[in-house]
């Protein structure tokens, strides 16, 4: 008897031993977080912190309270709840994964990794392109508000992303589709103009803007009208407070306040989202998944990287709703299941690439592949 009783306290005072010790790693890590609030340590350190050391947390509301009397914002403890979830990583599809997301305010980025590398040859964006000098781009011998010329005076292909702003030339535009441009080629591209009150200059060459066009611009230049455009366009500047005499989308990336405002959004984004490893980002607003592109390397990913979330983070400080809710797995699967019930049709095709629309009841979106049929880069909307 006094053996079974022995045997019971022994398991009893393991079992204490289990549970004090499965508690303590959350205990000490809301400690921690603690610790760093009241060292008053920036919230994007904070974040990046918890990634970097793998910390999970189980908050109930004594704990949320406590955080947020210790000064934290809304936007950490929503990543912190995020990191309770256990949905993460978890596949999208065959080729996918989806990482814990990096939270600020309302916004939410989803890191997409792929199980296994793509080689699609050599290319490279058109920002490296300009500044490496092998890239030109100007306006047709008759200008014409549609279409710019692009020629690669170099050896490596360039690719141009739908949105891209170029500068200068009788009038602003966007690129209106993906488009890879060969070595030693001129290729006629298709464009839309994002300046709606002005049709002269002193040159015929542009520039790269260094800046894709935001959610709703993006969408309506790939499937809509010119005029849907500038109405996107004015759309996007009157939500920021952003006025110009030419009514250019280029106000917008010039804005010292546009800035200010993105600065805390971006600097948490880049603080937590540096893995080498991702190919592409999911966007969630107010807990909805809205935007998705994936591209088909990190070598490629990581120089559109920094343009992506600066065109994620405008939708986030122009947007109305402010909800610290999280879009979770069962939501990211959710939205791209839509593809299952997509119709497609050929959207723009250029020599040596597709671009394909992809549309359901749900999404919409473009999938540009090259010649070979090798994905390029998968942009997905909300509607």
């Amino acid at each position: 008897m006094v053996r079974r009783i022995g045997g019971l306290l022994s398991i009893m005072v393991i079992g204490f031993c289990l549970v004090g010790c499965l508690g303590i790693s959350g205990s000490e890590n809301i400690n921690d977080i603690m610790t760093l609030l009241k060292a008053k340590v920036g919230e994007e350190v904070i974040m990046a912190h918890i990634a970097d050391k793998g910390m999970s947390f189980d908050l109930s509301t004594r704990d949320i309270v406590k955080l947020k009397k210790a000064g934290a914002s809304d936007g950490l403890l929503s990543y912190m709840i995020g990191k309770a979830t256990g949905d993460f990583p978890f596949e999208l599809g065959e080729e996918f994964m989806v990482h814990s997301p990096a939270v600020y305010e309302h916004l939410a980025i989803y890191p997409v990794f792929r199980k296994t590398s793509l080689e699609i040859g050599d290319y490279i964006t058109l920002d490296k392109a300009q500044r490496n000098k092998v890239v030109i781009i100007s306006e047709l011998s008759s200008a014409s508000v549609p279409t710019v010329l692009i020629k690669n005076t170099g050896i490596k292909a360039i690719f141009v992303m739908a949105g891209e702003i170029i500068i200068g030339g009788k009038q602003d535009r966007m690129v209106s589709f993906d488009i890879l441009i060969p070595g030693g080629k001129e290729v006629k591209v298709e464009v839309r103009c994002v300046e709606h009150g002005r049709w002269h200059g002193k040159s015929v060459e542009f520039s790269s803007g260094g800046a894709l066009g935001s959610k709703g611009v993006r969408t309506a230049l790939q499937f809509k009208e010119q005029h849907d455009v500038w109405d996107e366009v004015s759309k996007k500047c009157a939500e920021i407070d952003v006025a110009s005499q030419s009514g250019t989308y280029g106000a917008i990336l010039s804005s010292e306040e546009v800035e200010k405002r993105s600065k805390p959004f971006l600097d948490a984004m880049k603080q937590v989202l540096t893995d080498n490893g991702t190919v592409g980002l999911i966007m969630a607003l107010n807990g909805e998944v809205v935007c998705v592109d994936i591209f088909a390397n990190p070598k490629f990913f990581v120089e559109v990287k920094e343009k992506l979330l600066k065109a994620y983070v405008l939708d986030a400080i122009s947007s109305e709703e402010t909800s610290t809710k999280l879009a979770g797995k069962q939501e990211i699967l959710d939205f791209f299941n839509e593809l299952k019930n997509a119709k497609t049709a050929e959207l723009k095709k250029y020599d040596a690439n597709c671009n394909t629309e992809l549309e359901s009841d749900v999404l919409i979106g473009n999938e540009s592949r090259d010649k070979d049929g090798r994905l390029q880069h998968l942009n997905l909307y909300k509607k």
